[in-house]
């Protein structure tokens, strides 16, 4: 289904940004400071990338097709995504409270929490919702959704999008690279 391809993309990226908020909080744990620029520039990618455009797409796109049908067999399910959403949300808001306060024990908290809930709703999305996609859509309406998906927000994606995947590719590179020099 091209629909859950794009999703898939956009995972992807959001478990790249999950890896580094991971090695930024074992540094952290080793007693090296948070980087406020980097910590500050994840946060923006996972509250526009991943909340804005990527929940986005699914909240305002593709969660009202799969509620198309007259018995909304679809809706607990759909529900218990949403309530997933607003737990990264929650966390997400905690990880700005240990930045503005420089408290790095809560950071650590709520980077490795928001490191968990993410990766399990991505499981629980792949698992769950993309065989819901599969079954519920024919492959016209998995198509026109494709469309819809691709142009929402797309002032903000044509803007954005590119210099947020750059400065993430650069924060991995930089985070996984002093991670494997630890190891070696």
């Amino acid at each position: 289904m091209k629909s859950t391809t794009l999703l898939l993309d956009d995972h992807k990226r959001l478990l790249l940004g999950s890896g580094v908020l991971t090695e930024m909080a074992a540094a952290a744990e080793r007693g090296h400071a948070v980087n406020a620029t980097d910590l500050a520039d994840l946060l923006r990618f996972f509250e526009e990338f991943g909340d804005r455009h990527h929940q986005g797409v699914e909240e305002c796109v593709l969660f009202p097709a799969l509620l198309h049908d007259p018995a909304q067999k679809n809706y607990h399910a759909l529900c218990a995504l949403v309530f997933e959403h607003e737990r990264e949300r929650s966390l997400i808001d905690g990880l700005h409270d240990s930045l503005l306060t420089k408290n790095t024990q809560d950071f650590i908290y709520c980077a490795r929490r928001f490191s968990e809930v993410l990766r399990g709703h991505i499981k629980d999305e792949e698992g769950a919702l993309f065989p819901l996609v599969e079954s519920t859509l024919s492959s016209a309406d998995d198509e026109r959704l494709e469309q819809e998906m691709r142009a929402f927000d797309k002032a903000w994606q044509e803007r954005e999008l590119s210099s947020q995947l750059q400065r993430l590719s650069e924060m991995a590179s930089r985070y996984f690279t002093a991670r494997n020099a630890r190891t070696a």
